[in-house]
């Protein structure tokens, strides 16, 4: 649901290399590319072209057992209305999207045991409809709230091990999402308002310094939430950043093709919490202030 940049990469690879029936369901040129050339993967070490279904609209597809659920945050509530008549008692669904607000949102719209969380770590864009340029990573973390492994987590390993994907099964992903969320408030939102690839922010001590200044107030947001980072957490989420050469995060992608920022899902987020705790982070509503000013004249 929603065979963007994401979703395609992770789809494509699940249709090419499983015996899954897999169905895409995507909009605009995008879309209209795949329905009538496939979709291309292209990456360094594998490009593909796959025939795989294509629709618009979900009730168009099959009734899925899995939906893997990738559009972006801003677009979550009017995807859950949208597949809300294709989802049953047993539709299992994983959400792998940016942010820490989506899945509250699946969960009360269809209930924990029908929703996953996860996140992806992926490198990729569509260079060209109905064409995914995949540049680095390209793996799943999921994890149930419980902390165990569930028949459900052992399937989805299954299946993405079919596909070639790697799925990290994690007893602490409330945790682990916080550190996904951290590393993109940090790094998209740097990237987007600066028009840099990642390594870019560390040729100066002032924007590297601002990394972890960023990371410090999250920190202490996520603490308020139940949530630890650890002073090492800093370090290992921001040092090897400086060795992605060329990384193009997301939101900066999406600056540079004029589309909507999804700003709201990472600052947006950490300046609601920190208003909800009466919390001061001055870094991160600069931030905030920045990328709705470049947002609004995108």
């Amino acid at each position: 649901m929603g065979a963007g940049a994401v979703g395609g990469y992770f789809g494509g690879r699940i249709a090419q290399r499983s015996s899954a029936n897999v169905t895409l369901i995507a909009r605009g040129s995008h879309l209209e590319a795949i329905q009538k050339k496939g979709l291309q993967i292209k990456s360094e070490d594998n490009t593909a072209t796959i025939a795989v279904d294509a629709f618009e609209h979900p009730q168009e597809a099959p009734r899925p057992d899995l939906i893997l659920f990738t559009v972006k945050s801003y677009d979550t509530s009017s995807a859950i209305k949208q597949i809300r008549p294709i989802v049953d008692d047993k539709t299992q669904i994983l959400t792998i999207q940016n942010g820490i607000e989506n899945y509250p949102k699946l969960a009360e719209a269809f209930g924990r045991e029908n929703v996953i969380q996860g996140f992806c770590r992926i490198g990729a864009g569509i260079a060209q409809p109905g064409v995914i340029h995949h540049e680095a990573f390209g793996e799943i973390t999921a994890g149930e709230k419980s902390g165990r492994t569930t028949d459900r987590l052992q399937a989805l390993q299954a299946l993405c091990g079919d596909a070639d994907i790697p799925l990290h099964i994690t007893s602490n992903i409330d945790r682990k999402v916080w550190l996904k969320f951290a590393w993109n408030c940090v790094f998209n939102m740097s990237t987007a308002i600066a028009n840099v690839t990642v390594e870019k922010l560390f040729q100066s001590q002032e924007t590297e310094a601002l990394c972890y200044d960023l990371f410090d107030e999250i920190r202490m947001v996520a603490k308020t939430e139940g949530v630890e980072l650890l002073n090492e957490d800093a370090k290992n989420i921001i040092e090897p950043a400086r060795d992605l050469k060329g990384f193009a995060t997301s939101t900066y992608q999406d600056r540079q093709k004029g589309k909507k920022l999804e700003y709201e899902a990472f600052t947006g987020a950490i300046v609601r919490l920190a208003e909800k705790h009466r919390l001061d982070i001055p870094y991160n509503k600069t931030m905030y202030a920045l990328l709705k000013l470049i947002d609004n004249n995108n």
